[in-house]
């Protein structure tokens, strides 16, 4: 897939596990934003698709910068929120990462 528009997504992806296999949240999301020019190849009609991708991007990089060292993880994000009782909220971290995967 050398020299593709899924490269640089393709490339960050070998960067998002730690070495005991957990995801790491800032790699995971830096390959989440390479999909976004994926998606301008579709053209204006996925302008939504790319707008709601941007906010779950967003909204998991908003609670990361809150407190990398705790946030590391991706799994630490969607802890909080179901200890919380908050990871089922529309507007939740969780509920945006579903959405990316």
């Amino acid at each position: 897939m050398e020299g593709t528009v899924f490269t640089p997504a393709l490339k960050e992806l070998e960067h998002v596990k730690s070495e005991q296999g957990e995801i790491l949240s800032k790699p995971f999301l830096e390959a989440c934003k390479h999909i976004l020019p994926v998606i301008d190849k579709f053209g204006a009609a996925m302008a939504l698709v790319k707008s709601d991708i941007g906010g779950n991007i967003s909204r998991l990089e908003n609670m990361y910068s809150s407190n990398p060292t705790r946030f590391n993880y991706l799994y630490s994000l969607i802890q909080v929120e179901i200890e919380t009782k908050t990871a089922k909220s529309s507007s939740s971290c969780t509920n945006g990462l579903l959405w990316l995967t």
